[in-house]
C-alpha cells in the first residue's frame, strides 16, 4: 500500500526519460491545430506503476518500457459535452449497445450550463468514433504519459509536489475543462490528473479478461472503504486496468477522454 511521505510519494522511483527532442531535421515545432498542443518525438524510457487490489491489500508492480515516440499533437483539454454534441449532430451516431450512453444528458443534449464539462458516460468505442470523426485518435498509454510528464520524470504534470489545488480531486463532480491552469503539463495539457479518468487506446486480453488502461485519476476519491479503486490525485506513471464487462458497465460518470493527432511529415 503506498503512502505519501511529505509532499512526494514514498514509493517514487527515478523515472529516466530519454532525450525526447525534435525530430531530426525539423527546424521548429509545427503549429498545432486549434485546441491542441505539440509533443516532440524521440526515444523515451518510461517506468509505470501498475495497481493490484486483492481484498483489502493494495499491491504494486513496476514495468519499464523503452519506446520510440513520433511527434504528435494532443488535445489541450478533455473532450467536452459541447464538442461531443457537435459530433452527434453531425453524424447521428448511436452505439450498437447504448446502455448508460450519455446517461447524464437530457434527451439529445447535455445539462444546462455544462457545455464545457468533460463528456462522460462514454466507452472506448464511443471515444474512438468521436476521434475518427474529428480526424484524430485516442492516445496510446505512452503518448498520454509523455504528454503529462514531459522529459524530467516528474510525478505530476506541474512537478513533484503533492498539490491538490492544482487539480480537481476530492470534490462532488467534474469541473469545466481548463479550470486549473496551474496544473498544466510541460507541453501545455490541462486536467491530465483529476477531473475524469481518461481512456487510452488499449484493449488487451490476459487470457481471462478483456481490459483497457485508464490514466489520470478523477474527481472522485473514496475515503471510507479500501474495497474501492483509488481515484483522486494520481501520479503520471500510474495506470488502472479496467476489465471490460459490458458497454453499460464500461461507461461511467468518472471516465472521459482526449484525442491525439499525427504530425504530417
Amino acid at each position: 500500500m503506498w503512502q505519501w511521505s511529505g509532499r512526494v510519494a514514498s514509493w517514487t522511483a527515478a523515472v529516466a526519460l530519454g532525450p525526447l527532442g525534435l525530430i531530426a531535421g525539423e527546424p521548429r515545432p509545427p503549429a498545432p491545430p486549434a485546441g491542441m498542443v505539440y509533443v516532440p518525438g524521440g526515444e523515451v524510457k518510461l517506468e509505470t506503476f501498475n495497481r493490484w487490489r486483492e481484498g483489502l491489500l493494495g499491491q504494486w508492480y513496476v514495468t519499464e518500457e523503452v519506446v520510440s515516440i513520433e511527434a504528435f499533437f494532443v488535445d489541450e483539454t478533455e473532450v467536452t459535452n459541447a464538442r461531443f454534441k457537435e459530433f452527434m449532430d453531425s453524424t447521428g451516431y448511436r452505439p450498437r449497445l447504448d446502455d448508460n450512453f450519455l446517461r447524464h444528458w437530457k434527451g439529445d443534449t447535455f445539462p444546462r450550463g455544462q457545455a464545457d464539462y468533460p463528456v462522460v458516460w462514454v466507452d472506448l468505442e464511443d471515444a474512438r468514433a468521436y476521434a475518427g470523426w474529428a480526424g484524430r485518435q485516442i492516445p496510446t498509454e505512452w503518448q498520454w504519459q509523455v504528454a503529462a510528464q514531459g522529459t524530467d520524470g516528474r510525478l505530476f504534470p506541474w512537478g513533484d509536489d503533492y498539490d491538490v489545488p492544482r487539480a480537481n480531486v476530492q470534490s462532488s463532480g467534474p469541473r469545466p475543462v481548463g479550470s486549473y491552469p496551474e496544473g498544466r503539463s510541460p507541453y501545455g495539457c490541462l486536467d491530465m490528473v483529476g477531473n475524469v479518468w481518461e481512456w487510452t487506446d488499449s484493449k488487451e486480453d490476459d487470457g481471462r479478461h478483456w481490459f483497457s488502461y485508464l490514466r489520470g485519476g478523477s474527481w472522485f476519491q473514496p475515503v471510507r472503504s479500501a474495497w474501492y479503486t483509488e481515484g483522486g490525485l494520481l501520479t503520471n506513471n500510474q495506470r488502472l486496468k479496467l476489465w471490460w464487462l459490458s458497454p453499460g458497465l464500461n461507461r461511467s460518470e468518472t471516465i472521459g477522454f482526449r484525442c491525439v493527432r499525427k504530425v504530417e511529415k
